[in-house]
């Protein structure tokens, strides 16, 4: 299974609305995907001045976000989301180490599917890396401070030698120094069988994550011979 599969750049969700389960009522859409840029836990994602904290998501789906119930969207003033970093305000950040050397900026936000999500920094460190589609992973929660204005992230020295050169990698290895426990998702009685589909916007991989079993599979593209 290719880590690349198991995670959804944040641009796919902006936009997207979110529809409660238990009434099929529409409560927004999506306009900032909020993280703790240190630890790299989702908060959760914020609506116009309304939120949805991630412990009431059911789903994340290809066409919208499912949350339990039409109460699980409160103003962003009250949820204690309001200190939650925007996603995409890291976008172009300087990543710098301890001692001061710059290791590139970051290209893109990228979220794990499996919970609990996470947050992984897709980063370049040149140019020509951009012009090449080059990039290396590292996980958010390798972080170390993030300036006020989002313009510089500090990371350990140690970053340097860390950093994976493959997204399954940094998925990998983030998975294994995670120790909370993932927040419980209330069950729908009648959703045997059923499944939710995330799509990348390229529509070039689908993943499947099936409610009744907990576990995500995954259908590869076909390649050309």
């Amino acid at each position: 299974m290719s880590g690349q599969t198991d995670v959804s750049p944040i641009n796919t969700w902006i936009g997207m609305p979110v529809l409660s389960l238990a009434t099929g009522n529409k409560l927004g859409f999506v306009t900032q995907v909020l993280i703790d840029p240190l630890s790299g836990v989702l908060a959760g994602v914020a609506l116009d001045r309304d939120s949805l904290a991630y412990d009431q998501i059911y789903s994340f789906g290809r066409d919208a976000i499912m949350a339990v119930s039409d109460l699980a969207v409160q103003p962003l003033e009250e949820s204690g989301l309001a200190d939650g970093r925007n996603a995409k305000r890291l976008i172009g950040a300087q990543v710098v180490t301890e001692s001061g050397e710059v290791l590139g900026t970051i290209s893109n936000v990228l979220i794990t599917l499996k919970p609990p999500p996470f947050a992984v920094y897709a980063v370049r460190r040149s140019l020509l890396d951009k012009i090449l589609g080059r990039e290396f992973y590292l996980s958010a929660s390798e972080s170390h401070a993030l300036s006020d204005d989002s313009e510089r992230l500090i990371v350990q020295d140690s970053v340097a030698d860390l950093a994976a050169a493959d997204l399954e990698t940094a998925v990998a290895r983030a998975m294994t120094v995670r120790t909370f426990t993932p927040p419980q998702r209330p069950a729908a009685e009648d959703d045997e069988g059923d499944e939710t589909v995330v799509r990348f916007a390229d529509e070039d991989e689908t993943v499947l994550r099936f409610r009744d079993e907990d576990e995500t599979i995954v259908r590869q593209p076909k390649t050309g011979t």
